[in-house]
């Protein structure tokens, strides 16, 4: 009898991060469930950046390290392997297009956080 493996993948919370690693993880052929308890998904993106979203800095991911506060070193992986670049590539690859503003800021170029919604559950 042949057996067919599935993995799923449960996120809890819908924001930008749940969205996002959604989209990785179904990238990755997993099935994924995403479970938000706001009446919509990416509420509170929409009040990012007095409704503009701030998307990340155009920056590398060193200068990004050195500006964290406090003990950044939970995110060196993380810059490591998905630096603001990447962020910056993947939002304009879907259709998000960005500009850099005042102190590297990155924002969608219609200076709406709809915008940026609309693009992560697209490509969910």
């Amino acid at each position: 009898m042949a057996t067919t493996n599935h993995s799923n993948f449960l996120i809890v919370g819908a924001g930008a991060a749940g969205l996002m690693a959604g989209i990785i993880a179904g990238r990755r052929g997993l099935s994924v469930t995403l479970i938000e308890k706001m009446e919509r998904p990416g509420r509170k993106l929409l009040i990012t950046g007095k409704g503009r979203c701030n998307v990340t800095n155009n920056c590398t991911a060193q200068e990004v390290l050195q500006n964290v506060p406090r003990n950044g070193k939970f995110l060196y992986s993380v810059m490591e392997n998905y630096p603001p670049s990447s962020a910056m590539a993947f939002f304009e690859s879907h259709g998000c297009a960005l500009k850099t503003e005042r102190g590297n800021r990155v924002f969608p170029v219609s200076d709406q956080a709809q915008s940026v919604l609309e693009c992560l559950q697209k490509e969910m």
